[in-house]
């Protein structure tokens, strides 16, 4: 959870320290970055089939099978990090203008995602780098690094957003150098770390030749992770889209609500990858009744403590708005959201729980089937029934999202109560 919570820092800063440019920016660097995230769903796919294959080589103790995962996994990463990229970079402005904002955010947005861009192929590295690591059991070093990333990305956008030390005073593009900058340098670290057997996972003489069985196995249990993120950030596009008629301060707080509920994110992430790396590993060991045992507990965890947090962004709703903007109107409405948004954190435990249960069995296609009926069907729509029929304020847009965790966390316990995932073959 502390690596996920100095990786979240980066995008919190990122949006932190435009505030001061106004809505317009904080709009912009929100709809950039959420763009730039759907352009990373692709990402997904080499670090979700990395952690089923690598923690079950893991678990049965095979090394030479866990060091050429890693470098398949790394050659898949790359290769379609670098396809989305050459995809996107012409496209940045038409991206941006698909949420239906205003022509000013339309501008900020894409100049940020045109440069967050060029930190794909490096954010990539880091990720199946993460990945491997953390199912091979080792959560220190992800944390070290990440901690160092978070560290250059809060000093570059103090240099780069405002002009500080002489640096040219570039704003939303100086956030997204930094952040940039910042996943360079984890990757370079990562990197470093694997050359000079530094790391739990260490070169066996495995070659970087592709192989192509490899690479299709990875794909195989990896796609329908990326396809769950994927149909995930096109509904939170096609939610933000909807959310255009009620104008700018609405975005500029629903995506400082979004920003918040990152950190929110952080202890559901970690219980999601513990479960996963659990459950992989005891079923490389050939122990089901451990390896379910162990999707129950981060469950109950999980649940215990994003409630908490939950309670605790209604309590702080206020100072946390105001942390990040001094107009009345966007503080008021990111009160709103931060409700909302709290009434979820329940049922988001499981579905990040349970969800990493079933990732970590190879077990990809049923949590992207929950997102598709959660996201996709109830949330956008009821929200495009609400805002076409029934001419609905913001507050109910909003409030279906609540609905949406509902249902998802409600298919994983039934598919987990199963013993299907147990059997599933990678």
């Amino acid at each position: 959870m502390a690596a996920m919570a100095a990786a979240t820092v980066v995008r919190f800063t990122d949006f932190a320290m435009v505030g001061s440019l106004g809505p317009s920016a904080l709009a912009g660097v929100g709809v950039g970055g959420q763009f730039y995230w759907l352009l990373e769903s692709i990402g997904a796919i080499a670090p979700a089939g990395l952690t089923a294959v690598l923690a079950r080589a893991v678990g049965r103790g095979d090394s030479e099978s866990a060091d050429r995962s890693f470098r398949q996994a790394q050659i898949l990463g790359g290769g379609l990090a670098l396809f989305g990229s050459a995809l996107l970079l012409p496209l940045t402005t038409h991206a941006i203008a698909l949420y239906g904002v205003e022509p000013d955010v339309i501008a900020l947005g894409s100049d940020y995602l045109w440069w967050r861009i060029w930190g794909t192929l490096p954010l990539s590295i880091a990720m199946v780098f993460g990945a491997g690591l953390r199912a091979a059991g080792d959560v220190k070093t992800p944390l070290g690094v990440s901690v160092v990333g978070a560290l250059v990305n809060v000093f570059l956008n103090w240099v780069l957003i405002h002009g500080n030390l002489g640096a040219p005073t570039l704003g939303v593009v100086g956030a997204a150098i930094a952040s940039d900058i910042a996943l360079i340098t984890m990757a370079g670290l990562f990197w470093g770390l694997w050359k000079t057997r530094r790391l739990v996972l260490s070169p066996t003489g495995a070659r970087w030749r592709p192989d192509p069985p490899m690479l299709r196995r990875l794909g195989r249990i990896g796609t329908p992770a990326g396809a769950e993120s994927g149909f995930f950030q096109a509904g939170l596009l096609a939610f933000q889209r909807l959310m255009s008629p009620f104008g700018t301060n609405v975005i500029a707080a629903y995506n400082i609500g979004t920003t918040i509920l990152s950190f929110s994110f952080i202890p559901g992430i970690g219980f999601s990858m513990a479960a996963a790396t659990l459950v992989g590993q005891q079923l490389g060991a050939r122990s089901p009744e451990r390896a379910s045992s162990a999707g129950w507990r981060s469950t109950i965890a999980a649940m215990a403590t994003m409630s908490g947090v939950g309670a605790l962004l209604v309590v702080g709703a206020r100072p946390i708005a105001e942390a990040f903007t001094a107009d009345p109107a966007v503080v008021a409405l990111t009160i709103t959201i931060l409700w909302i948004l709290a009434l979820a954190h329940p049922f988001m435990a499981v579905e990040f729980a349970i969800g990493g249960s079933l990732r970590g069995a190879g077990d990809t296609l049923f949590p992207m089937l929950t997102v598709f009926s959660g996201l996709i069907v109830v949330r956008i729509g009821l929200a495009v029934a609400l805002v076409t029929w029934f001419e609905a304020g913001i507050q109910l847009v909003w409030a279906t999202l609540v609905a949406d965790y509902v249902l998802k966390s409600a298919m994983l316990i039934s598919r987990f109560r199963s013993d299907t995932w147990q059997r599933r073959r990678i």
